[in-house]
Formats: C-alpha cells, sequence, structure tokens
C-alpha cells in the first residue's frame, strides 16, 4: 500500500473485555495526537538505523500527505526483557526517543511492556492502538510481528486493519552488502569490531 493510496478509514472505536484504562490510557488532554485522525509507526526502533529512519519518514509522509498525525508507538524496553531475554539496547529511552523526534514524528509514545501486554491476542494489540488513536493507517516492517508470542505477521495485520477500520504500508527491508539492516546485525558488528560496518547500518 503507497501513501497515496492509504483511505480515510474511519478507525474503529470499540471496547473490548480485558483492556483496562490503565492499559490503554485511553484519549485525553493529555494525547493531543488521539484526537486526530492519525497513522502509527510501529516498532522497537532499537539505533534509530537506516531502515527504522525509511519507516518513520514514511509514516511522516503519509500523516503529511493526509494531513494527520504521525505517531510512533514503541516500548522503553525490549520485549524480550519480560522473559529474562533482552539484548543489550543500542540507545537509551531518551536519546531513541529524541531521534524519533528528529525524524518528524508528532508524538512519540514509548510504553513499558510488560507480561500482560505480552500475553495479548495480535486482535488485543490492535484494539487497544485503535482506542488509544483515531488510527487510519500502520506502517511496519514486512518481519514485523505483534501479539502473544509473535502471533501476528504483516498479512494479520493487514487483515484485521480492513475489519477495523485502518490501512497498513508494508516496509521492504533495507539492505548493506545485500543483507538486512537490523540492530540484531548492528550489535554482531560492534561486537566483532567493525564499527564502520555499524556505522553504515546507524546512518551515523
Amino acid at each position: 500500500m503507497t501513501p497515496d493510496k492509504l483511505g480515510e478509514q474511519k478507525a474503529v472505536d470499540g471496547l473490548e473485555a480485558g483492556v483496562s484504562a490503565t492499559e490503554i490510557n485511553t484519549r485525553s488532554e493529555e494525547n493531543p495526537c488521539a484526537r486526530q485522525p492519525s497513522v502509527v509507526a510501529l516498532g522497537m526502533f532499537d539505533g534509530v538505523h537506516i531502515g527504522h529512519q525509511t519507516l518513520v519518514r514514511q509514516a511522516v509522509s503519509i500523516a503529511r500527505n493526509h494531513g494527520w498525525c504521525c505517531v510512533v508507538y514503541t516500548f522503553e524496553n525490549h520485549p524480550r526483557s519480560v522473559f529474562g531475554q533482552a539484548p543489550a539496547l543500542l540507545m537509551d529511552g531518551s536519546t531513541r526517543r529524541a531521534a524519533l523526534y528528529a525524524l518528524g514524528a508528532d508524538r512519540v509514545d514509548m510504553v513499558h511492556f510488560t507480561k500482560t501486554l505480552a500475553e495479548k491476542t495480535p486482535r488485543a494489540f490492535l484494539k487497544l492502538l485503535t482506542r488509544r488513536y483515531d488510527l487510519r493507517g500502520v506502517v511496519a516492517g514486512k518481519a514485523f510481528t505483534f501479539g502473544h508470542k509473535g502471533a501476528g505477521g504483516i498479512e494479520n495485520l493487514r487483515t484485521l486493519g480492513a475489519e477495523m477500520g485502518f490501512e497498513v504500508c508494508e516496509m521492504p527491508d533495507v539492505l548493506i552488502d545485500g543483507e538486512k539492516v537490523s540492530s540484531t546485525r548492528i550489535r554482531a558488528a560492534l561486537q566483532c569490531g567493525d564499527e564502520e560496518l555499524a556505522a553504515r547500518m546507524l546512518g551515523r
């Protein structure tokens, strides 16, 4: 789905059993983007590397083209941290937040990832987002997963989006030397002392 083809469907603002007000931080004066049609960029965005930069800029472009708000929805802690398997992060939260705002996001929502959130089904996770925002579009990478045990993928996102009233822009991988740019690959490069490759992937 390209930016100019994103429709103007109204996001569903339905309630779902088991989703509490504290979990979803429902619309309020503290979240001005919640009152506006929004495009949400989804991901961990650790390191805000060139792949992340491309994805967020796409979300910003879609938002600007339609007069919508661009929100980055991410986590302050790595999702694997709830299982004691979190990798060392490439950026602390405040630095990552600043980098995402610098790309043009109107709002960066950095949520603490919990076991409760990890146990949500893909549908429940997206219901959370549609309650939090007037959701018109989602931008995510082709390998994006969500919901309990990563049960949801990009096709699930597209199917559920059609049902809930938002469209999906799938971003292709960004490659360097024929391989996907990723936070995992950057960590491996740094561990091997290949700072030049890491810098190329980080774009700085």
